[in-house]
């Protein structure tokens, strides 16, 4: 009667089993959660976009305005209208990260390119062309950091000339320069050639070796392509 309860060889052998059968039933969820999560996540990320077009010759010059080295195996070429919301968030949101991770260390050349869409636009494209080289993308990322202030205030030319003179450019200096009919001949036949030549339609319209990308990129999908592309070139 005092054994009664002692458990039999076959019955600790069975509680052995029950208990490594719900071990590896454990041991399965937590792989699958743990290999399986970051695989998908992975094939999400590594998802290249499709290009909607390819152009051999952006026809790049010295009249461009242009940051990174000049030899650079990847040249990227964006076309953008100051006024664009999608183009603000580029400039605020994407190109940071990619001028630290790709133009600042030498990887990549990026070429800024004036796409107008409206009057408003082309006005702000003169203002920081007549900046100077040196202070030009300091003006050009002003305007896109506050669009929302310049682009839609009662008095739209007022709040670019004050955010122009906190950039160092005077008043009568704004005013010439907004009268200068040949700087907005540039502007609009460089807009024209883009739309002629490479069939840019939509801002911001971005060229990556030529490979055309409607609308813009995010940042996850131009670092993982332009990534892809200096790997490609390294190799050749």
């Amino acid at each position: 009667m005092l054994y009664r309860h002692v458990p039999t060889r076959y019955g600790i052998i069975k509680r052995i089993g029950r208990i490594m059968l719900n071990y590896r039933v454990v041991i399965a969820a937590f792989l699958a959660l743990f290999l399986v999560t970051p695989i998908v996540a992975s094939a999400d990320l590594k998802k290249l976009p499709t290009p909607s077009g390819n152009f051999a010759d952006l026809k790049i010059n010295s009249e461009d305005f242009t940051l990174g080295p000049e030899d650079a195996k990847v040249v990227l070429v964006e076309y953008a209208s100051l006024t664009c919301p999608h183009c603000a968030y580029f400039h605020t949101e994407v190109l940071p990260s990619i001028k630290k991770e790709f133009i600042d260390t030498g990887k990549i050349r990026y070429v800024y390119r004036d796409f107008p869409l409206d009057r408003l636009a082309l006005g702000g494209a003169m203002i920081a062309r007549c900046s100077g080289k040196d202070k030009f993308f300091g003006f050009i990322e002003t305007f896109y950091k506050a669009q929302s202030s310049w682009s839609r205030a009662a008095k739209p030319a007022e709040a670019l000339a004050k955010l122009s003179r906190l950039g160092g450019m005077g008043q009568d200096k704004f005013n010439s320069c907004l009268q200068n009919s040949k700087l907005q001949n540039d502007i609009l036949q460089q807009r024209l050639q883009a739309v002629n030549d490479f069939g840019v339609q939509t801002t911001p319209t971005i060229f990556v070796n030529g490979a055309r990308f409607n609308g813009g990129l995010t940042l996850g999908q131009l670092r993982t392509l332009l990534e892809n592309i200096i790997s490609k070139r390294s190799k050749i």
